[in-house]
């Protein structure tokens, strides 16, 4: 490990176990920030609070206050919680750094998202912190906070009476709105919080930071994120990464920023978007991605309570058939599946009298009414199903007595000491109302996952199954991949001409040179040349304008398909020549291409770009006519391994095209793979800003670029 990754790691053990803390700012107006930060910083377990009230008041909630930090009796404090305007912040945290500060956290808000000025001030908030070893938490953030270490620095003094026991999730929130309806729903479903950490403007404390901390904390066993937007998402995935190789990360994303400048001269450039490329840097990271607040939480209590699963094998156990219809539907949709009982599983069923006699074993099992009468079958179908090995998860439904006394509610007690012996996943669905909290505190108790509902039931377990199936998944080291001298002298060519944008017949050139399959192209400049091209390929032919300003040839009437005869190129070249002149000219009018008419085949698109945030991206995704109207592409950051380009090829919802449609044949998937590995390494190692290679036609167990397009980096 480097000096920095040291260092920047032991700032993160003071910053959680400081042994004193400084409230600047600290209120006597009970009211006012600066007084909940104080009620939150005494009730945290340090040796020393300082309070910092420049009025002069003497003492506030029972702790002498100073009028300045330079007043403090002590040279080395080493937290210190900033509640005061922001034009007051860079030369307090001076001050601060003085008296031995090494971490901050500051709430004030006015920074980078106050507009340029504001940026500049966080800036030089940045560089100070970073010259003097400083972590800082903001600003305008909500603070941080600890079960471990008993450590509360929010503005949210109530965590500490709700979070008194020690949890293992970590939970790190870009913004402290959502952290405050994620903290809600751990209280609703009584979860305990290890860490919770809102980083506000990232200073400079950014998320890559924290997963680089919290892969090496024995303390976190499971990582929650919330992010709006990344500076640098090459840098959190490397972090991601390792991280989810240690433990299951889980990722919500909302409002991303824009991905960067997109020069847009092709359908990859046009295409990306910023969300696109996020889920694809997730799922490549084996973050396991999900879409609300609810699922976060239903996602962590299950990761909390439930051991591995082995397979996807579901047993549901129930006594109402509709509820089990509605998990049912879930779990396939979730690729899990029900289990076929073992034969030994449904004698005991019906020879120990587990089931109506009406009723045959079989998955569901159906209990009827007896289920609800007498719920302590399902605590010995439990244990039945334990020991069957046809069942990877067990998925027991079951209706709460609502608080009819003659019933009872639940043998919580003897399900406690079937669960300490279990080894395969429980979930439960106890259908009641919100109000009766103390049965689902009396699950939380045994350590058994339960919900309201089928369907958030069911949505956990297929979660469970998959983010241990992504955490199984081998990761590969992509190779980067080497290219010929001449390869890079002509792109040097292309350079030194000035040149930016290369025209189809130019990139294919760069293609071949590359050890890429496209399809042989020839400029034509006159109509002779145009015809000898095309005897010299073979007929039928097809013909494309080139020019330096018609990006889109078809809109522009600059594609022939088709022709099969000396005549016919004859007759399309004249006719191209002459919808140029009339709409374009023929100042930059260069020619025609002319290349084979490839059969009929299954069409893809092949892109790649450099975005801003995420630096060298690829991306995959149906071609032709499918791109722009179904959009439906997806995104990786460059460069890949084959394992990785398999995946993208099966993420896309047309992927079933690829395995033949209407009498086509299937797509040779590892010839299209290793297209998207190399077309990966080119936009990682080369002087390219895009890629487009659309279409891609898959025909004869070929992968042929019918049409390219590149577009090179500025000087």
């Amino acid at each position: 490990m480097d000096d920095t990754f040291e260092q920047k790691m032991r700032l993160f053990e003071i910053m959680y176990n400081p042994r004193s803390i400084a409230v600047v700012g600290a209120s006597t107006h009970a009211s006012k920030v600066g007084n909940f930060v104080l009620r939150s910083a005494i009730s945290s377990k340090v040796e020393t609070v300082y309070p910092i009230h420049a009025g002069g008041a003497k003492e506030i909630l029972g702790y002498r206050a100073y009028r300045s930090i330079e007043a403090i009796p002590e040279d080395q404090v080493d937290l210190f919680l900033f509640a005061i305007p922001q034009h007051h912040i860079l030369s307090a945290l001076r001050s601060a750094i003085k008296k031995g500060c090494k971490a901050a956290v500051i709430f004030s808000a006015g920074f980078r998202e106050s507009g340029p000025e504001g940026e500049r001030d966080q800036i030089a908030l940045r560089d100070l912190a970073n010259a003097h070893g400083v972590n800082i938490i903001g600003p305008n953030t909500l603070g941080f906070f600890s079960t471990h270490s008993s450590l509360n620095a929010t503005f949210m003094p109530v965590l500490s009476d709700y979070f008194k026991e020690e949890g293992n999730i970590a939970v790190v929130s870009q913004s402290g709105g959502v952290a405050g309806l994620i903290v809600s729903a751990f209280i609703e479903n009584h979860l305990r919080i290890g860490t919770l950490t809102c980083l506000g403007n990232r200073a400079n404390v950014e998320f890559s930071d924290m997963l680089r901390y919290l892969a090496n904390d024995p303390k976190t066993k499971i990582v929650a994120l919330f992010i709006e937007g990344l500076d640098d998402v090459r840098s959190f995935y490397e972090q991601a990464r390792a991280c989810a190789t240690k433990k299951p990360v889980v990722v919500l994303g909302a409002g991303y920023t824009t991905a960067g400048k997109k020069v847009a001269l092709s359908h990859t450039g046009s295409m990306a978007n910023s969300e696109a490329i996020y889920k694809g840097a997730f799922k490549q990271a084996r973050l396991f991605q999900v879409k609300t607040v609810q699922e976060l939480v239903d996602t962590l209590k299950v990761l909390s309570y439930a051991p591995e699963p082995r397979g996807k094998k579901v047993a549901l156990i129930t006594h109402t058939a509709g509820p089990a219809i509605l998990a049912s539907d879930v779990l396939e949709r979730g690729g899990l599946t029900l289990a076929e009982l073992s034969a030994e599983t449904k004698q005991v069923l019906r020879k120990e009298g587990m089931l109506p006699a009406f009723i045959p074993p079989q998955n569901p099992i159906d209990l009827a009414t007896f289920g609800y009468m007498d719920k302590s079958i399902y605590v010995k179908i439990v244990k039945l199903l334990e020991k069957d090995p046809t069942v990877d998860c067990m998925f027991p439904i079951c209706m709460s007595p609502v608080g009819d006394r003659n019933l009872e509610v639940f043998p919580f007690e003897e399900m406690k000491k079937t669960k300490e012996s279990l080894t395969k996943p429980l979930v439960f669905v106890w259908i009641a109302p919100s109000k009766y909290e103390d049965e689902f505190k009396s699950w939380d108790r045994i350590g058994i996952p339960a919900y309201p509902n089928p369907e958030r039931s069911a949505t956990a377990l297929v979660n469970l199954v998959r983010i241990f199936e992504l955490r199984r998944e081998p990761l590969d080291e992509p190779s980067p991949g080497s290219f010929s001298k001449e390869f890079f002298k002509e792109i040097d060519k292309f350079k030194s001409a000035g040149k930016v944008s290369l025209l189809e017949h130019e990139s294919k050139r760069l293609l071949k040179l590359a050890g890429i399959d496209v399809a042989d192209t020839y400029l034509a400049k006159t109509e002779d040349e145009a015809v000898r091209a095309a005897n010299s390929l073979g007929y039928p032919v097809v013909m494309k304008v080139a020019h330096e300003k018609i990006l889109h040839k078809s809109d522009a009437g600059g594609v022939k398909l088709n022709l099969k005869t000396e005549g016919e190129v004859k007759g399309a070249y004249r006719e191209i020549v002459g919808s140029v002149e009339k709409k374009w000219g023929t100042e930059l009018f260069l020619g025609v291409t002319i290349q084979p008419m490839i059969p009929e085949g299954i069409e893809v698109i092949v892109g790649a770009l450099r975005d801003e945030q995420a630096g060298p991206v690829i991306m995959f995704g149906l071609g032709g006519i499918w791109v722009e109207t179904l959009k439906d592409v997806v995104y990786r950051l460059a460069p890949i391994s084959v394992r990785e380009a398999r995946k993208m090829l099966r993420e896309i919802k047309g992927h079933p095209i690829l395995k033949g449609s209407r009498g086509m044949d299937p797509v040779n998937e590892d010839i299209l793979c290793e297209l998207l590995v190399k077309t990966s390494q080119l936009i990682e190692q080369c002087q390219f800003q895009e890629i487009d290679l659309n279409p891609v036609i898959c025909v004869h167990n070929q992968c042929l670029i019918a049409d390219a397009r590149i577009i090179l980096r500025g000087q």
